[in-house]
């Protein structure tokens, strides 16, 4: 079988012998004919999901509220963050899974900042995600604008 044709009949083949193939029907797939390959979105929706999301928004958040942490939520960062230890060979306690990537850099810049108090510029590219550029302009509005931005 050869892997540089473009042939529809060979992407078909193909599919069919993946061993994935089988776990399509696990996703909510609205349009069977839209290839979706967007590297920032979580992706294809898992039907499994479905009933913990529900569980989530009724019944942990709608009638728990802030009582929720107390039955667990507290600790999963590090507990999420252990599992997904094992698969990329960290140790126990060396991963946290944390909030959104936003937040997260939000966060790295603002502490970045403070640690060089004597930092005058913040410098980046056209090529990152805008949403990220917006945050560090944020960052030095909310600094009253000490930093100068470098393109």
């Amino acid at each position: 079988m050869e892997f540089h044709t473009t042939d529809i009949q060979l992407a078909l083949e193909m599919d069919a012998q993946d061993d994935l193939a089988s776990f399509r029907h696990e996703f909510v797939i609205d349009d069977p004919d839209l290839i979706y390959l967007d590297g920032n979105s979580l992706g294809r929706l898992p039907k499994r999901s479905l009933a913990f999301l529900r569980q989530a928004v009724e019944q942990e958040w709608g009638e728990r509220l802030v009582r929720g942490w107390n039955d667990g939520w507290i600790y999963l960062p590090a507990l999420l963050g252990d599992k997904i230890a094992q698969l990329i060979g960290a140790g126990a306690g060396e991963v946290l899974v944390t909030e959104a990537t936003s937040i997260n850099l939000f966060k790295l810049v603002a502490a970045a900042l403070r640690a060089r108090p004597g930092c005058t510029k913040i410098i980046s590219d056209v090529f990152n995600f805008p949403s990220d550029l917006y945050i560090i302009q944020g960052i030095i509005d909310m600094l009253g604008g000490a930093i100068a931005w470098n393109w």
